[in-house]
């Protein structure tokens, strides 16, 4: 939070890795605590990770799900060239959410209407 409040007092347009090691004491409720903080707080752009887990480096980070997990919870877009992208990609839908044009019936059932 120290960094990206000095970020913003500086204008500089950055972002941040919500993550820790292995041998930390933290879980992931601190990391979806600290990222809705973040989110909250207008942070520019978070880190993503694929499963979330940094095998080479050793820590737990945010996956690509979580940034558009908040992104809804928080009801942000996505940058306006990012989102131009995302829509002639077909993966906008109507309500601005990045969903694919198409999904298997058992992964839909999980998805909010």
């Amino acid at each position: 939070m120290e960094d990206h409040f000095c970020a913003k007092l500086m204008g500089v347009p950055m972002g941040v890795d919500v993550c820790y090691t292995n041998h930390a004491e933290a879980d992931q409720d601190d990391m979806d605590a600290l990222l809705a903080l973040l989110v909250a707080a207008g942070v520019n752009f978070v880190m993503g990770v694929p499963g979330a887990d940094d095998i080479m480096l050793g820590y737990q980070s945010t996956s690509f799900h979580d940034a558009l997990a908040m992104r809804e919870l928080f009801n942000r877009r996505p940058a306006p060239e990012f989102e131009a992208w995302l829509s002639r990609q077909g993966l906008l839908d109507r309500a601005g959410r990045v969903r694919p044009q198409s999904l298997p019936g058992h992964f839909r059932a999980l998805l909010p209407a």
